[in-house]
């Protein structure tokens, strides 16, 4: 599978390369915040960009980076990503993506496919991939649906998981956002994230609190980043 990825969003690359023009279609900057409500003082800070360009009508280039910091371990996260997106029609759009993340110097890849659908007052996206750092490999799966209301209301559901064999990690989150502007969304979340090791389990309730501005298209970039260590509410 990794080859595969690599091979899609070369192949992107260089179509990329050959094109005539390009065009940025939209991105984001996001900052969000979320801690656990029983341990505030695990809490997790993200700031996040993307960018998207267009090539065709068909294909785009999305670049993110990001950055996290956990509050009472103190501990830092940065990540790289790119995504390769066929847009299939208005509606729905392909991908493969790689994002190299680090934290406190350690590095891990992380690569997979992904897709989204918008239909109506729906939106969809989805992903599946692997993740490796030395010489452990593990299996990451996320997704979400949401709907807005007519009065620039939306809600979101979505899961995310890491199965890393002998520790698994997953959260499932309920948000509510409202459009304040054109290009200004705030958000507020609360879920519940569970850590699994050696046969034990445990889940611990969050809420989160954050905005995202975006440009160009609607939603600014095509997909979500990808990433672990934003995975967490707190640490």
């Amino acid at each position: 599978m990794k080859l595969t990825i690599y091979a899609a969003i070369g192949a992107g690359l260089l179509s990329a390369t050959s094109a005539s023009a390009v065009e940025i279609t939209g991105g984001s900057l996001k900052l969000s915040y979320s801690t656990f409500a029983s341990e505030t003082d695990l809490s997790r800070l993200g700031i996040e960009g993307s960018t998207e360009l267009a090539f065709t009508q068909k294909f785009s280039m999305q670049l993110d980076l990001g950055y996290q910091n956990m509050g009472e371990s103190d501990l830092d996260g940065s990540a790289i990503g790119v995504h390769a997106i066929y847009h299939l029609d208005n509606a729905t759009s392909l991908g493969g993506f790689y994002t190299r993340e680090k934290v406190n110097g350690a590095s891990l890849d992380l690569y997979g496919v992904e897709a989204g659908y918008e239909t109506g007052q729906w939106d969809f996206e989805g992903n599946l991939g692997r993740t490796s750092t030395d010489g452990d490999d593990a299996t990451i799966f996320g997704a979400s649906a949401r709907y807005e209301f007519a009065n620039q209301l939306g809600l979101t559901g979505s899961y995310d998981t890491v199965d890393m064999g002998m520790f698994d990690i997953s959260r499932a989150t309920i948000a509510l956002d409202r459009n304040v502007s054109d290009n200004v969304n705030l958000f507020l979340e609360v879920g519940s994230a569970k850590f699994s090791a050696d046969g034990l389990s445990a889940s611990e309730p969050f809420v989160g609190i954050g905005g995202k501005i975006a440009f160009g298209a609607e939603r600014g970039a095509t997909f979500d980043q990808r990433g672990i260590l934003r995975l967490l509410p707190g640490l």
